[in-house]
């Protein structure tokens, strides 16, 4: 009999050195999103913009220990908050994980000298970064090119499809940073490309994949919502407001839609958008 996600997700954290109330929301919500993949037991993964490793441990967790995840960032050590990559990656490195994995940061994917043989991989994941990417251009430039290395792909992403009153904060604060982001007000704000289901599914049919599944998950207690509210208001009305060569008119409607974003406490996460696919033709 299958442990539950809440089991499952004990045990994570206990063999990887995560603690806390919110990392447990964000494992169960990623041993989920593996159980939607269908990965298998001994699998090898690149796992695609890592962040602080949640997905990263969910991953080593489900292959066992004759699996292997290799989890690669763009993001230095220095990056995130309230723990830095560089630390996250330090503890997963040392965890019971840490003889099944390996983590790279500050690792362009479309870097020329960065590649693999062919079929080095099982899976490649890419998982809760695709709204990090710059344009449609560069996801289909990373979908396309991690094809040769991998038969299977597993992808999700928000959904900005609301569903229920509580998540339209959580759209709102997403858009108005793609907004922004249009006008290049910082590089350092999370959010660059809003992603829709059909831009996915687009993207990977033209890259070279058949997609065989699409699940549409609940986030249930993850705290994405609250902290993307936050950072829009606490940010954005100084940066909106300095920025020159964003239209007044514009900056009004912005301003209006962060006041209107009201307390971030009572927003909901999106749902999750989740898709698998297999490589079409030859290498």
């Amino acid at each position: 009999m299958q442990k539950s996600i809440e089991e499952r997700a004990k045990e994570v954290m206990h063999l990887s050195g995560f603690t806390g109330d919110i990392t447990r929301s964000r494992i169960e919500h990623r041993l989920r999103l593996a159980d939607a993949w269908k990965i298998f037991y001994g699998s090898r993964i690149l796992e695609i913009g890592c962040g602080q490793g949640e997905t990263t441990a969910a991953l080593a967790y489900t292959v066992g220990e004759d699996g292997f995840v290799y989890a690669i960032d763009l993001a230095d050590e220095n990056y995130g908050s309230p723990e830095n990559l560089g630390t996250a990656r330090e503890r997963l490195m040392f965890s019971h994980f840490g003889d099944r994995i390996n983590i790279d940061l500050g690792v362009n994917i479309l870097n020329s000298s960065f590649d693999f043989e062919p079929n080095s991989f099982g899976y490649v994941v890419l998982s809760h970064c695709l709204w990090y990417l710059s344009s449609q251009e560069e996801l289909r430039d990373i979908l396309f090119k991690v094809r040769k290395w991998a038969p299977r792909l597993c992808i999700a992403e928000w959904d900005p499809r609301v569903t229920t009153l509580g998540q339209y904060q959580h759209f709102m604060s997403a858009n108005i940073q793609a907004i922004c982001e249009a006008y290049h007000i910082s590089d350092h704000f999370n959010i660059k490309t809003m992603f829709y289901p059909h831009e996915i599914e687009n993207a990977m049919f033209a890259c070279g994949w058949d997609i065989t599944s699409e699940d549409t998950l609940e986030a249930y207690d993850c705290q994405d919502a609250l902290w993307e509210i936050d950072i829009v208001k606490e940010m954005f009305p100084r940066k909106i407001s300095e920025q020159k060569n964003i239209p007044v008119k514009l900056k009004r409607l912005l301003l209006s839609q962060i006041y209107s974003l009201g307390d971030a406490e009572a927003a909901e996460p999106l749902p999750v958008f989740a898709a698998t696919a297999e490589r079409i033709g030859e290498i």
